[in-house]
């Protein structure tokens, strides 16, 4: 006799972000949150991420963890985890007010956090009259991966950089269109290396303008009453 099932698991619906397609997800079991956890405790962003691919994969469906976006990730990993954990977290947040610093524990609800788009950029730059560069989001794959961002830790220059070679889609010339990623990353390289200072700041202002997680949160400090106004915004503040 097979051992019975103890719970339905119930489907809740969600639209990604980054598409706009909705489709339907159910909270992480323990055999994932075991999936996470062992993550966690090796101490290994790059298994870590696999990891948060992976439940996701199971959990919602439909998806292609290939193309997902990093704020796609980042939004649909937290509402796993409202309906999986709870759809509340507590944070820490120092007032603002100068010379009282009290750390404040503030309770927030994550099930209703969404991805600000409000900010998001013309993802098509035009280099010259007969040349413009497609860009698109990058995938939470390839930056995950991406041995280089791994390598160069918090460098804001090199970060950017790289960030712009992830995010690079294809080039249209007066009769022809290449496929950045058809094309060796050497010449990609290259090519990049020729831009103008303004036509690259173009480029960075695309990646500066990628979605996010944010959040607006209002508390009172306990210590002194000061009224505090903080956002938060992107994995690290929300996962941590």
């Amino acid at each position: 006799m097979a051992l019975p099932k103890l719970n339905n698991t119930p489907y809740y619906d969600v639209t990604i972000p980054s598409t706009g397609v909705k489709t339907r997800y159910r909270p992480y079991l323990v055999k994932e949150e075991k999936v996470l956890l062992m993550a966690a405790e090796s101490d290994d962003e790059a298994g870590i991420s696999q990891a948060m691919l992976d439940v996701i994969s199971s959990c919602v469906e439909g998806v292609d963890k290939f193309k997902l976006t990093t704020f796609d990730v980042q939004y649909l990993f937290l509402q796993l985890r409202s309906k999986s954990v709870g759809e509340t977290s507590e944070l820490l947040f120092s007032c603002q007010n100068e010379g009282c610093d009290h750390e404040n524990k503030v309770t927030i609800g994550i099930s209703d956090v969404n991805v600000d788009m409000s900010s998001t950029e013309n993802n098509k730059i035009e280099l010259s009259e007969d040349m413009t560069i497609e860009l698109k989001y990058p995938t939470y794959y390839d930056v995950s991966t991406d041995k280089i961002l791994n390598k160069i830790g918090n460098n804001g220059a090199e970060v950017l950089y790289q960030s712009v070679l992830l995010s690079l889609d294809a080039l249209q010339l007066k009769d022809e269109r290449m496929i950045f990623a058809e094309e060796p990353i050497e010449d990609v390289i290259e090519f990049i290396g020729s831009l103008s200072t303004i036509q690259f700041q173009k480029l960075s202002d695309y990646v500066n303008s990628i979605p996010a997680l944010k959040k607006e949160i209002e508390y009172t400090c306990e210590k002194c009453k000061h009224k505090n106004d903080v956002t938060i915004e992107g994995q690290a503040d929300f996962f941590l």
